[in-house]
C-alpha cells in the first residue's frame, strides 16, 4: 500500500503482512536500486533517515536546512 514518494521517484509503501497495521513493515522502491524492507514503522523510518541514522542504501542523501516558502530564497516574511 503506497503511503510517499521522493522528489527523486523513489516510492515508499506498507507491505500488508497479516491483519494487524500495526506491524507492516516499510518497503522502499528505489529508483536506483532493488526494492528493500525497512522492519520498524513509517515514522521511525522517516525519523532515521532524515537524522542519517538509517544506511539510505541507493536513497538520495537528506540535505536538511531550513528555508521558507513565502520569501525569494527562502526565508519568512515578517510582517509588517
Amino acid at each position: 500500500m503506497p503511503w510517499g514518494d521522493s522528489a527523486e521517484g523513489d516510492q515508499f509503501f506498507w507491505s500488508v503482512f497479516g491483519d494487524d497495521p500495526e506491524h507492516w513493515p516499510v518497503t522502499i522502491c528505489s529508483r536506483n536500486g532493488p526494492w528493500w524492507h525497512y522492519e520498524g514503522g513509517m515514522v521511525q523510518f522517516l525519523a532515521e533517515f532524515c537524522d542519517g541514522a538509517l544506511e539510505p542504501w541507493a536513497l538520495p542523501l537528506v540535505k536538511p536546512e531550513i528555508t521558507g516558502w513565502a520569501v525569494e530564497g527562502g526565508g519568512w516574511r515578517q510582517p509588517a
